[in-house]
């Protein structure tokens, strides 16, 4: 199936940088580094195929990245046909 309102799922999501906690500590996960992200729950509501049960614990989801890229070419379409449109209203004055 399309992937329909591409542009609106991205713009309500949020990009951030987070360090893990020390219950992430607990899987083995570095504290110490920053990460870049996005909230799992807020793609969960816009694209829930693309999260999943975290594998080192059932009671936390994650992000799978790489599937965000099919969302992400949808709405540079979605921006690239309202450009067009904006310069076709340009030329037409």
């Amino acid at each position: 199936s399309p992937i329909t309102d591409a542009l609106s799922k991205v713009n309500s999501l949020n990009g951030f940088t987070y360090n893990f906690n020390e219950t992430a500590s607990e899987f083995g996960f570095n504290t110490e580094i920053d990460y870049a992200g996005v909230s799992a729950q807020e793609v969960q509501k816009v694209l829930p195929e693309v999260v999943k049960p975290a594998p080192c614990d059932e009671n936390y989801i994650t992000v799978q990245y790489e599937k965000l890229v099919p969302l992400l070419i949808e709405a540079i379409k979605d921006l690239t046909n309202k450009v067009e449109t904006l310069e076709q209203k340009l030329q037409d004055k």
